[in-house]
């Protein structure tokens, strides 16, 4: 009996990249394409290149099998557009990894060398962003993505010299269509691009998909290719153009936002694409209003520009695709693992109107006050954690708590996680440390929000002095404690801790803006002594008869993720303990009272 070692023996395809190219009449650019790839540094055995054929009608098929015999030639039967090229091309390759070029560009011999090797370092990277330069290489085509809240995306920085300083590799909300490299598992799970788009945005909606559904989009600059960009709508008229963006920008942020940003960006989309179709359109929109005059009764037809018809149609196919989008938006809110609000930071423009003529910049400063629209963008706020506990591998119930708030928060805030005593923890998206006097007035500077437990109120007078908003975690109830605990301190000494407590929590109460607490039980005790300090009272009761914007429930706190047995780890394992030996695990501490 032979074994391996090596993955690649059970699976041929393991490692291998498909690089997906999609041509419509465009064969010399698509064979000028294919050439570039042979001077590729990668493996050739690792390597297959699909040609998408999309039905030019040119003879562009049998040109290419002649020049590049060992690509796989897709002859599809109808132009299903740039999304479902790529979509076929990806259905049919083998590789492990899918890289989509468009047929216009040339590859830097180490494009695909540097993106796999990001992909494999790091399985939260959904796709690797490519840098695409124009095709002398001195001027910027891809290096950074902006999008605003219509659903209109931009690539930052187009024509701008290239320069160091656009070799930072970053995060991004999407890839260039033009080149990115995905792997075929994460395409596939995503559901690969929108056939509804036929082109435009499809690489827009895509990155949104991926963030949404928990992967990241990472812009790796050594991963680099050279366009040529010949545009593909250039043999159209610019109204064609105007149609498919505004349509596929309404399709993506119905699908994508949640419900409560979509209800309200959605209306405010809708208005401005409108309006932009009448500002490019030049037509009078106050044509038929009667208020203005009454003329031309006996003509039932008006000239419009088809700018300003395009907009209009995009919504009407906005109403005649909802079912099918309807179900698509459905199925992606129900996988989301990632909020709108770590998402829409990375929109970088999303104020921006895209067309300059005054007439359109006021009507869209009205929508997007009147929609209330910036509220969706607010800015990260900056949470301050404090605990009493070490921060450590091994941590107690207030450091455990503490660091799975922080875990929580840093979704879509700045945290600072700081402990009174020990921190041997860090975490890559936010701060941990120890605090002292000083640094707990820096903090205290710092933040928006303070969130701490225990004592650190009394400890820390810079908190008790503060102005910033403060929210108390009072899950652990230290003052009921404290009556048996101190049990063994004499009578004067028991009683005067007991107090001690009981006038530590009375200030935490009578200062905090918000509590948390961690079960229904705790909360009906909290409101009684919240009661007896003077907080329930008309204020609070008006703006909220529930209590609920005065204390909420904050469960224990554990990870999110299910747990997995990998090994023994008490059973046989512990000195004293047997495999058979029945075990109790308790959840709190062991005091001297227990």
């Amino acid at each position: 009996m032979s074994t391996t070692n090596d993955p690649s023996e059970l699976d041929p395809n393991l490692g291998v990249v498909s690089v997906v190219v999609v041509n419509y009449k465009g064969a010399d650019d698509t064979i000028t394409c294919l050439d570039g790839l042979r001077d590729l540094e990668w493996p050739a055995h690792k390597l297959e290149i699909v040609v998408v054929e999309n039905n030019s009608g040119d003879g562009s098929a049998d040109r290419i099998r002649a020049a590049h015999p060992d690509a796989v030639l897709l002859e599809l039967t109808r132009n299903t557009g740039f999304a479902g090229g790529c979509n076929a091309g990806a259905a049919a390759a083998r590789g492990e990894f899918v890289a989509f070029l468009n047929n216009d560009a040339r590859p830097d011999a180490q494009w695909l060398t540097t993106a796999v090797e990001e992909l494999q370092a790091h399985r939260d990277i959904g796709c690797v962003a490519s840098k695409v330069l124009t095709w002398d290489g001195d001027a910027i085509d891809f290096v950074d993505a902006a999008l605003s809240f219509y659903g209109h995306g931009f690539k930052l920085h187009v024509g701008a010299p290239n320069d160091p300083q656009f070799d930072v590799a970053h995060d991004v909300l999407f890839a260039s269509g033009a080149a990115m490299v995905v792997p075929k598992r994460v395409f596939e799970s995503a559901g690969g691009f929108d056939e509804r788009y036929f082109m435009f945005f499809e690489d827009v909606d895509f990155g949104w998909r991926l963030w949404m559904l928990g992967w990241r989009v990472h812009y790796v600059p050594t991963s680099l290719v050279f366009h040529r960009h010949h545009a593909s709508m250039s043999r159209y008229a610019n109204w064609r153009e105007h149609y498919l963006l505004e349509r596929n920008a309404l399709f993506t942020i119905y699908k994508n936002y949640d419900d409560s940003n979509m209800a309200r960006l959605l209306a405010a989309s809708m208005a401005l694409s409108v309006r932009r179709g009448v500002v490019l359109g030049g037509v009078d929109a106050h044509a038929i209003d009667i208020e203005r005059g009454v003329t031309g009764e006996g003509e039932d037809h008006l000239s419009v520009h088809k700018q300003t018809v395009a907009s209009l149609f995009a919504i009407d196919a906005l109403v005649e695709n909802m079912a099918s989008l309807d179900h698509t938006r459905r199925e992606l809110q129900a996988r989301r693992t990632r909020t709108d609000h770590e998402i829409l930071r990375m929109f970088r423009l999303p104020m921006h109107p895209n067309i300059a003529q005054p007439e359109f910049t006021s009507g869209f400063d009205a929508v997007v006050k009147a929609f209330d629209v910036e509220r969706a963008f607010a800015p990260r706020r900056k949470v301050l954690v404090v605990t009493g506990d070490s921060l450590t591998p091994r941590m107690a119930g207030p450091a455990i708590r503490a660091w799975q708030i922080s875990l929580a928060l840093c979704r879509e805030h700045d945290v600072q996680l700081l402990s009174t005593v020990n921190c041997e923890l860090n975490h890559p998206d936010f701060v941990t440390g120890i605090v002292d006097p000083a640094r707990m007035a820096e903090a205290e500077a710092w933040a928006d929000i303070i969130v701490f437990q225990g004592y650190i109120m009394h400890e820390y007078p810079v908190v008790a002095a503060s102005n910033k908003i403060i929210v108390v975690d009072i899950y652990d109830p230290f003052h009921l404690e404290q009556l048996e605990q101190a049990r063994d301190l004499g009578e004067e000494d028991r009683r005067n801790t007991v107090l001690s407590s009981v006038l530590v929590l009375n200030q935490q109460l009578t200062r905090g803006d918000y509590f948390l607490c961690a079960s229904e039980k705790q909360r009906d005790f909290w409101l009684g002594q919240m009661s007896a300090v003077g907080r329930i009272n008309p204020a609070t009761y008006d703006d909220s008869p529930s209590l609920d914007k005065l204390i909420t429930l904050a469960p224990f706190g554990v990870s999110d993720e299910v747990p997995h047995k990998t090994r023994p780890a008490i059973k046989g394992v512990v000195p004293g303990i047997g495999l058979d030996d029945e075990v109790i695990l308790w959840g709190g501490g062991i005091y001297n009272w227990f």
